[in-house]
């Protein structure tokens, strides 16, 4: 079989008898560019003619309609010869790997994806080299579901196919992609709430003075829309008139009062550009090592946050940021649902070395 062919088997059930093909396609997960791509694939194999879309061994259209017992074969053909980045020979921290997915353990200081001034040596460039390199693949276009920032390290998911992207990305904007972070930041998210609104023991929902943001029991949420600061530039800032809708979570704080610094648990429901880096800012919490969102001016984010930036501007992201030129935050566990069988799964990987290192070092 072509390495850039995904074939994908269905027997149709009652439920979609009478209904079309294309209605049985759109609703296991292939969008409508997928499925308009497959009415023009042929291609032979054994000396036989085969085609994107067959029922009962048979090229079948679209509007065709299904019985109970139907056998449709769908044959996804990765017709682009083009790479999607340079190849860059790195080796690859595979977590998981099937005939659709692939997922990695992302190492800090390397850019996902090609950029101005990060062309060459990138993920996407080593992805390229292990499949047209190590396997022998005529082609590999990169699909990354979500992307990490450059000193960012952790899980990240590809996409290997056609079929896999179009339904992880749906996915992922349906927010049925799950992600938890690590992350290391100055002080204590829990400051942003005042003590006399918090009574020992009482787990209801509580109002910070900051807008967006609320707490109940250990559980904080940050409901804060982002905008970029100026039109090209790549820094962002929380703009509850013009911004775009952003979420995250703070499943858990573990905070160190002689140090001053909080091991956070967090949760994305919207994958904004530096979203945890912003909110976490926002908060007057930044992360560990950051040097973009870091030393934010309180007037640029809330005049509220003036004490709390003041009291975690100390010695500790900055002993951070010297050991490892980087902000402190990893991509820790992801859950979603397999393209082919839709079994749940999910993967959790321990903390990197020097975020781990730095944690010992500061108990």
């Amino acid at each position: 079989m072509q390495d850039n062919l995904r074939k994908l088997h269905y027997t149709i059930d009652k439920s979609f008898h009478g209904k079309t093909v294309e209605a049985f396609l759109r609703a296991e997960g292939y969008t409508k560019s997928l499925i308009t791509g497959l009415k023009k694939i042929t291609y032979e194999e054994v000396g036989k003619k085969h085609y994107g879309i067959e029922k009962n061994g048979k090229w079948a259209f679209t509007i065709d309609k299904l019985e109970e017992g139907d056998r449709l074969d769908i044959s996804v053909l990765e017709t682009g010869s083009e790479v999607s980045a340079p190849a860059f020979p790195l080796p690859l921290d595979i977590v998981y790997e099937d005939e659709d997915i692939l997922l990695l353990n992302k190492p800090a200081f390397l850019p996902s994806h090609p950029s101005p001034g990060h062309y060459e040596k990138t993920l996407a460039g080593a992805i390229t080299h292990y499949y047209i390199e190590e396997k022998k693949q005529a082609s590999f276009v990169c699909r990354m579901v979500h992307r990490l920032d450059l000193d960012t390290s952790g899980l990240l998911l590809v996409a290997k196919n056609l079929y896999s992207s179009s339904f992880l990305n749906e996915e992922m904007r349906a927010g049925r992609i799950r992600r938890t972070y690590a992350a290391l930041c100055k002080g204590n998210p829990l400051s942003a709430f005042p003590d006399k609104n918090l009574p020992e023991g009482d787990t209801g929902e509580k109002s910070s003075f900051l807008p967006g943001l609320t707490r109940v029991g250990t559980f904080l949420r940050i409901e804060a829309p982002i905008e970029r600061i100026e039109r090209g530039k790549m820094r962002r800032k929380v703009d509850f008139e013009s911004g775009q809708d952003a979420v995250t979570n703070i499943l858990s704080v573990k905070y160190n009062p002689d140090r001053n610094f909080s091991l956070l648990q967090l949760e994305l429901e919207t994958g904004r550009t530096h979203q945890i880096r912003v909110h976490l800012s926002y908060i007057g919490c930044p992360l560990l090592g950051d040097s973009l969102y870091g030393e934010a001016l309180p007037n640029e984010i809330s005049p509220a946050l003036s004490t709390i930036l003041i009291k975690n501007k100390n010695n500790v992201g900055d002993a951070f940021t010297n050991a490892l030129h980087r902000q402190a935050l990893h991509s820790q566990s992801i859950s979603f649902f397999h393209p082919e069988n839709r079994k749940e799964m999910h993967f959790e990987i321990p903390l990197p070395k020097d975020m781990a290192d730095f944690l010992a070092e500061k108990e």
